[in-house]
């Protein structure tokens, strides 16, 4: 029974993977809307991607999606089964979930990967010492005196830190998309 679990839940694990992210869910549909199988030309028109998006999306699809003899892509026994989930999701949307989908989805905008909460704790952190220095610096030259250019510089190096602590203490309390699809990007799927 414990070997019939463990195949169930890898099912779970890379299907919804791969629909984790809009663009896969695309891609599986248009192939699901074609009996005949769709094209790689077809898909990269349709979509607008790049070789290389398209390349990857079609490469974490693999299992669900396969080229028949035509080189067109088709859905595999589990890529239906994949559309069929999509399929019942569509259909029973209630306007009582709603609320739920509301939360759900305010939930994961705002909550980001360890990994990434910790590299902007160090970046807060980096960023304030930073500002520390820049600050003390600062004082030394009003006290001691210095050329111009130090009057100048060191104000506007102080302003330019802030705001680069401004931003990274908004990125880890509000969790913005572009913090969002640099963490995608650099640190894995998290949902898109």
């Amino acid at each position: 029974m414990s070997r019939m679990e463990s195949k169930n839940e890898q099912v779970e694990n890379v299907t919804f993977q791969a629909l984790a992210n809009q663009t896969r869910r695309t891609i599986i549909r248009i192939v699901q809307s074609k009996n005949e199988g769709v094209s790689y030309t077809e898909l990269i028109t349709e979509l607008g991607l790049s070789t290389g998006k398209l390349n990857y999306h079609l490469e974490q699809l693999k299992g669900l999606i396969e080229k028949n003899n035509a080189h067109h892509y088709i859905l595999t026994t589990l890529g239906e089964k994949a559309v069929a989930q999509l399929n019942l999701i569509e259909q029973s949307v209630s306007l009582e979930d709603e609320k739920y989908i509301k939360i759900a989805a305010q939930s994961q905008k705002t909550s980001l990967q360890p990994i990434v909460k910790a590299f902007t704790a160090i970046g807060i952190a980096m960023a304030s010492l930073i500002i520390s220095i820049w600050g003390y610096l600062t004082y030394i030259v009003i006290i001691e005196g210095a050329p111009l250019v130090a009057y100048i510089l060191l104000p506007v190096l102080i302003v330019f830190g802030v705001f680069i602590l401004a931003t990274l203490v908004y990125a880890l309390i509000k969790t913005p998309p572009w913090i969002k699809r640099f963490e995608q990007k650099h640190f894995g799927n998290t949902g898109a």
